[in-house]
């Protein structure tokens, strides 16, 4: 109950007895305009109560002064709020038991007669007041409706912003673990020649050396312009810088670090997407990597790349120590696994019998191209 409910109803007492009875039996007017005006303070929690009510004290008040059809300010209230709170039906029954009712009373009292134009025209109020209340409710509800839509669209959206900044801290942590993991597992692995021969063969050493500034400045342009796209807001993936075309270069440094690898290629003479190739030269990246970190005594590595009119296969295979896929507790499988998805590809990564490690991934030719 607000002090606008207070005010209303202390308006319609005083317009029932100023306008609608008159002076006549103040003793009569008073209490049950009085009861009648109290009842609408319940009309917003009750408003069939309240509706009963206003109308049995408007009957009483009818028969008791003869001379009042029993359709009054009070009465129009209630319906009103029938309308409004409660459902189509209620307001429809509402306003027939209302109609229903009020010729009930002027065949109760001779001084009332039933068909007049007047009381038509009071009784046609009933049906203004419910479809007035029900016209509210209904502009509530498709308010409150578009609210809870904008709400909603509100809510999709920053979820859908959180998602996508989730998955691009994913995927620049994925670039820069493939980025610089290689990077890094190369430079040990040359520093680590050099320092041995570098008195024995100043020449080689020198050579390794160089190898070492390539390979680290090469990683930190791939950094740079990694971050660069992530400044411009721009996914790192559509622009990639590498593809198979830099596979060769890629295994020439594998090999200088001290990997046998072999590398055979079969693509066919179709262009292929650059997210494919970009994810074939990841895949090998990663898969070199590992292998120079966890496996043990390697004497052959074999990389090849195979194309057909729908799909690319690319395969990496060592024949070092048994390792398991997530040994080293690193990412790179799970890197590797979620670029090849992203294809809408699939990885399979096994532990070869007798010793050794296969990964292999096929990747669709004909949705990348989409």
């Amino acid at each position: 109950m607000t002090p606008a409910d207070v005010i209303l109803s202390v308006g319609i007492f005083a317009v029932s007895i100023l306008f609608i009875y008159g002076n006549r039996d103040l003793r009569i007017q008073v209490p049950l305009s009085a009861a009648n005006a109290t009842m609408l303070l319940a009309k917003k929690r009750l408003p069939l109560v309240t509706l009963a009510g206003v109308l049995l004290f408007t009957a009483i008040l009818a028969l008791l002064l003869r001379g009042t059809y029993p359709m009054t300010p009070a009465a129009f209230i209630a319906l009103y709020a029938v309308g409004r709170y409660c459902s189509r039906g209620m307001a429809l029954a509402a306003a027939v038991g209302t109609i229903l009712i009020g010729f009930f009373v002027s065949e109760m009292v001779s001084a009332i007669p039933s068909y007049t134009l007047h009381n038509v025209r009071d009784l046609g109020w009933v049906v203004f007041a419910v479809l007035a209340g029900a016209w509210v409710r209904t502009q509530k509800l498709y308010v409150r409706d578009v609210e809870e839509r904008a709400e909603r669209a509100e809510r999709e959206r920053e979820e859908e912003a959180r998602r996508r900044a989730a998955e691009e801290r994913v995927r620049i942590a994925r670039e820069l673990h493939d980025i610089v993991g290689h990077a890094l597992m190369s430079i040990n692995v040359l520093s680590s020649v050099s320092s041995r021969i570098i008195d024995r063969d100043p020449s080689t050493g020198r050579d390794s050396l160089k190898q070492i500034s390539g390979i680290s400045n090469s990683a930190l342009r791939e950094i740079r312009s990694t971050l660069n796209l992530l400044r411009e807001g721009t996914a790192p993936l559509k622009n990639p810088e590498h593809g198979i075309g830099d596979l060769e270069p890629l295994i020439e440094q594998s090999k200088l670090s001290g990997l046998p690898v072999t590398y055979k290629c079969h693509a066919c003479d179709r262009q292929i997407p650059t997210i494919i190739g970009f994810t074939v030269y990841r895949i090998v990246q990663e898969s070199l990597t590992n292998i120079s970190r966890h496996a043990k005594d390697v004497t052959k590595v074999v990389v090849a790349v195979a194309c057909s009119n729908d799909h690319l296969d690319v395969s990496v295979v060592n024949d070092g120590a048994p390792v398991t896929p997530g040994e080293g507790g690193g990412i790179g499988i799970q890197g590797m696994r979620e670029r090849v998805t992203a294809t809408g590809g699939r990885l399979d990564t096994t532990a070869l019998p007798g010793g050794g490690f296969r990964v292999h991934a096929r990747l669709p030719l004909k949705e990348a191209s989409a």
